[in-house]
């Protein structure tokens, strides 16, 4: 099933509950996904109006707030011109939109993300983006393929041009974004380590608050390996332990 609609100014409320620690501890388990700052607001069109209840009658996780002073909200997965995101459906005595308003999360800025501005209009797809098996590997095996290159390049690297990596480490950032949180699932463990080295070897080059460093932290959920010298240690230790 799909809902259309136009993008909605919103309250400027969706920043500060998308940062609560228990609702970015709970969509990182439970969404794979670290939300970004705000949420995205969506008036359905009248003709789609009247399927609305339909479609947001089933939903996938509940946000369990860890304060009596907060409510809890459901989240359905749906992604919205082909972008991943969930919708965030509060209890209604706490809900300050009409009806026919929707809000949704992500892991990106979804209206940059998008190149859409208010009152453009998108198309909202009950559940996770599909993929075939074959496209699958080939997007896991590209994104690879490209954090791995990135990681070795840095790692021998002993300065750094201006804007050298933008392009680089935005477009892998875009691609992880654009993975189903349960694709991300079987692998981000090993990204956590390619990632996390690469962000040992970028900030020796250009400072622990560099915006370089800041995205490809972006893509870790777990902790961050001790040094850029990992690679190197894991393979030691599978020497060690298959034989040479």
């Amino acid at each position: 099933m799909e809902i259309s609609g136009v993008i909605h100014s919103g309250a400027g409320k969706g920043a500060y509950f998308t940062q609560l620690d228990w609702v970015v501890e709970q969509c990182e388990k439970k969404l794979n996904m670290t939300p970004f700052p705000g949420t995205l607001n969506v008036r359905v069109h009248d003709d789609d109006f009247p399927k609305l209840d339909q479609f947001l009658m089933k939903t996938d996780f509940e946000l369990i707030p860890d304060d009596p002073a907060f409510c809890a909200a459901r989240l359905k997965q749906v992604s919205i011109n082909g972008v991943a995101a969930a919708v965030v459906l509060p209890s209604m005595d706490v809900r300050i939109h009409d009806s026919r308003i929707i809000e949704l999360i992500a892991a990106c800025n979804l209206k940059e993300r998008l190149g859409l501005d208010d009152g453009d209009g998108v198309t909202i797809s009950d559940g996770r983006i599909q993929m075939t098996e074959k496209e699958t590997y080939r997007e896991i095996f590209e994104f690879a393929a490209s954090a791995g290159a990135l990681e070795g390049y840095l790692f021998k690297k002993d300065h750094l041009a201006p804007g050298e990596l933008d392009d680089w480490i935005g477009n892998l950032v875009k691609q992880y974004e654009g993975f189903p949180p349960q694709i991300k699932a079987h692998f981000q463990a090993s990204l956590d380590r390619t990632i996390g080295r690469a962000v040992h070897s970028l900030v020796s080059l250009a400072g622990l608050d560099h915006h370089q460093v800041l995205s490809l932290k972006s893509m870790i959920i777990g902790e961050l390996p001790a040094s850029s010298h990992d690679f190197e240690r894991e393979k030691e230790a599978k020497a060690d332990k298959y034989g040479k």
